[in-house]
């Protein structure tokens, strides 16, 4: 009895000092998260910005939706652009940056190179750890680098033929479009298609034969996980992977998640398999052949599936991914706003066909244009560059913070998301002269020194930066001076001004109605 009594004691001794162990760990984890939380608030509420709601902070601003989002930011930007500063969702801190110099130094400190929270739901999705979203500096060292061979100065002068093939066919396709009788057209969908066969063909080496059908499966699913992304970042309970599963936008995601998956694990499998065959039947090639094989180069698919001992399966699909966004939908969008930037300013257009007549005047006019007809296009450059000021493709990014840090004049908090907004920053009143006035001059040579350079970021900037800035130049000179060459562009009476032009945030920036203009063939 007394030994069954003592054991009772020890046990409820133990379990005491159990309970005693983790109420202690447990005060004292609070206590070091409520005083970190007030030296975090203490921080926080010495920068300048929007002191927000009670509890929800600028919320509601954030939930206007993918259209109504940009007139809100754009307004909330122009309050507070004079410094950098704070907006609040909930505990979490957003920290705009608005000064060049802030800018800078952010994109260029090694200490920054991570992305901020909100693109975990990217990561979770169909990109997962490709060179955009993956937090392993070392791995994306090495990634960038393979992906950036694909991209070589040799492999650009070979991509323009295509380029320019597929010119030809959305040149085609826009005129079979147009109406017969008010000569509209709506040219953000075949666009779209053009980039993303361009895309296929030049990074991939595939033939999605994209344009002939009016859709495609990848850009359809793309579109519709980018609606989940969207409302996952400005829903910020949705940032947690359980509660996204419980929804039904989970359901639509996963859909589309599905047939993108599935899309491009039938190119690694074919290009693995074609790899294998290519390596069994060297031997046997005729020695000129072979010689060329050594000489030419690599294509990013092939220098991907040349690495797959390497690299996992999921690891060149989220490359791939990767890749196939960022060569499709960001010049699918700029090609389509230059379009409608050139409809609705005439002087630029008969600019850009003057100087496309000079260097074209003596030869065929169907002839494809060389490297160096494409250097030649200084004032068309100048145009795109125009048009991507002020549609960036890409309207905001963002770093995160990982410990407090003196940016400028100002002390900022550890954990916070470090915000730049290119489509305010680039509009700005404070860097641009009549900034929303549609002016490639803004890109003549003195104007460009006078400014700094920080204050245009439409491929951001540091070493985080997009590798296929040159890729981009070369496609949307080639898109565009085809479609030039061949139309007379005019403003549709479904859009008659750029001010009727409807945007929207889905990460990316998107024409919410379409984006239509009057197309006539030149004589």
């Amino acid at each position: 009895m007394h030994s069954l009594l003592r054991q009772v004691i020890d046990l409820n001794m133990s379990n005491l000092w159990f309970l005693s162990f983790v109420t202690t760990f447990a005060t004292l984890l609070m206590i070091i998260v409520l005083r970190t939380n007030i030296r975090r608030k203490r921080i926080w509420d010495n920068l300048p910005g929007s002191p927000g709601y009670f509890i929800i902070g600028d919320l509601l601003l954030a939930m206007a939706g993918p259209e109504k989002i940009i007139d809100n930011g754009k307004i909330f930007y122009r309050t507070y652009e004079k410094s950098l500063f704070k907006g609040r969702i909930f505990n979490h801190v957003f920290i705009f940056l608005t000064q060049p110099e802030d800018i800078e130094f952010v994109l260029n400190n090694p200490k920054l190179r991570l992305k901020s929270r909100e693109y975990s739901i990217i990561q979770q999705s169909i990109m997962g750890e490709g060179i955009f979203t993956i937090s392993d500096m070392n791995k994306w060292k090495h990634n960038r680098k393979m992906v950036s061979g694909g991209f070589s100065y040799t492999m650009l002068k070979l991509f323009i033929s295509i380029f320019f093939e597929e010119a030809n066919v959305l040149n085609r396709i826009l005129q079979k479009n147009v109406d017969s009788e008010s000569n509209d057209c709506e040219i953000s969908k075949p666009v779209s298609l053009a980039t993303m066969e361009i895309i296929g063909r030049t990074g991939l080496d595939v033939k999605f034969d994209a344009q002939n059908g009016g859709s495609h499966p990848f850009v359809e699913s793309l579109h519709n996980v980018m609606h989940v992304w969207e409302y996952r970042i400005t829903h910020p309970w949705f940032l947690s992977k359980t509660l996204f599963r419980l929804s039904s936008l989970s359901r639509k995601h996963d859909r589309s998640q599905l047939i993108i998956n599935q899309m491009v694990d039938d190119i690694i499998k074919n290009k693995l398999h074609e790899f294998i065959q290519n390596a069994n039947n060297k031997n046997n090639l005729e020695e000129n052949n072979d010689e060329y094989i050594c000489r030419k180069p690599k294509s990013v698919v092939e220098i991907l599936i040349e690495n797959y001992h390497e690299m996992s399966h999921k690891q060149i699909r989220d490359e791939i991914v990767t890749i196939m966004i960022g060569g499709q939908e960001t010049t699918a969008m700029a090609n389509t706003f230059a379009l409608f930037m050139l409809a609705h300013h005439q002087d630029a257009q008969n600019k850009v066909f003057e100087e496309l007549q000079s260097i074209f005047h003596d030869d065929d006019p169907d002839r494809s244009p060389t490297f160096e007809d494409l250097q030649r296009m200084e004032y068309l450059e100048r145009v795109i560059k125009e048009t991507l000021r002020l549609f960036p493709p890409l309207p905001i990014f963002a770093r995160h913070l990982v410990e407090d840090m003196q940016i400028g004049k100002h002390l900022c908090p550890a954990g916070a998301s470090l915000v730049v907004c290119p489509l305010f920053l680039q509009s700005s009143p404070l860097f641009y002269t009549d900034p929303d006035k549609f002016n490639p001059d803004n890109f003549l040579p003195d104007a460009v020194r006078s400014r700094n350079p920080y204050t245009y970021l439409p491929f951001s900037a540091g070493q985080r930066n997009c590798i296929g800035t040159k890729y981009a130049m070369l496609q949307m000179k080639t898109v565009l001076s085809t479609i030039v060459r061949r139309n007379k562009l005019s403003p549709s009476a479904k859009c008659a001004s750029p001010k009727d032009l409807k945007l929207m945030f889905l990460t990316t920036l998107k024409v919410a109605d379409g984006c239509h203009i009057n197309i006539s063939p030149r004589t």
